[in-house]
């Protein structure tokens, strides 16, 4: 099955002034595609960090599609092409499409008076050699592009929210994530339930089925206690949420199923 990473780059990131919303979008989105995340990374602005990232996702034999989202700007603090070059083993070139599309942009804010200088926003069509597939980036000027390397794609999306899910949505989504299967997602909410008593269930379930994930996820402000059960084989995943029913109510607690 598989599998994704997200590598979001940004001091503003790890430095808490900024809510990564990006990786949580993303996360959703591509478990409703079925390409579920593996792990979230959030890394500093920095070119050795982000090469050392990048190359540990190229080594995950269980990765298949790796999303790097921000560090495109036209600032010299946006370093992921570049980095992602070195990471590539690959030289970087002006990406001409992507430049006269800027080119188009900043003539029209020089116009207007919004903007004196073009270089900040020229050097993004620097990318590395090679890519699979260049986006349009509909609402800016950073574009998305795809690499492959490793059996694995590598998407680089912008870091701006309404950037990253038009490129994602309009232009990645149908041209690279269409083949992908869902998991079946079921859960079982208690009211007042002790998330202790759980326990044995869970550990029995773990054992007779290791294909199908179960958790617990108790929230303390509405009272409520969630069992979530996701698996790719929807036979197997509401065998697992039925177990869970009859041996609750054995327990005194029902259930309310979602």
């Amino acid at each position: 099955m598989p599998a994704s990473s997200i590598v979001a780059i940004g001091d503003e990131l790890v430095g808490g002034f900024t809510l990564d919303t990006n990786s949580h979008w993303l996360a959703e989105r591509l478990r409703l595609l079925g390409f579920p995340v593996k792990r979230v990374t959030q890394i500093r602005d920095r070119p050795q960090e982000i090469v050392e990232q990048v190359r540990r996702e190229l080594i995950d034999d269980e990765v298949t599609h790796v999303f790097l989202s921000g560090g495109l700007g036209p600032t010299p603090d946006d370093r992921t092409f570049a980095a992602l070059a070195e990471a590539l083993g690959r030289e970087m070139v002006v990406w001409e499409e992507t430049r006269a599309r800027i080119e188009r942009r900043v003539e029209r804010m020089h116009e207007a008076g919004l903007l004196d200088s073009p270089e900040g926003n020229l050097r993004m069509a620097r990318i590395p050699t090679g890519p699979a597939h260049v986006f349009k980036n509909k609402r800016g000027m950073a574009p998305g592009v795809v690499y492959e390397a490793n059996g694995k794609r590598i998407f680089v999306l912008p870091g701006v929210p309404l950037e990253m899910k038009s490129i994602f949505t309009e232009e990645l989504e149908t041209k690279f994530l269409s083949e992908g299967s869902a998991s079946t997602v079921r859960e079982l909410r208690f009211t007042f339930a002790v998330e202790a008593r759980f326990y044995p269930l869970m550990r029995e379930l773990e054992e007779r089925f290791p294909d199908v994930s179960v958790g617990s996820y108790p929230n303390f402000e509405t009272k409520e206690l969630v069992i979530r059960c996701l698996g790719a084989d929807l036979k197997r995943v509401e065998e697992v949420l039925e177990v869970i029913r009859r041996r609750s109510e054995q327990l005194g607690m029902v259930s309310e199923s979602r």
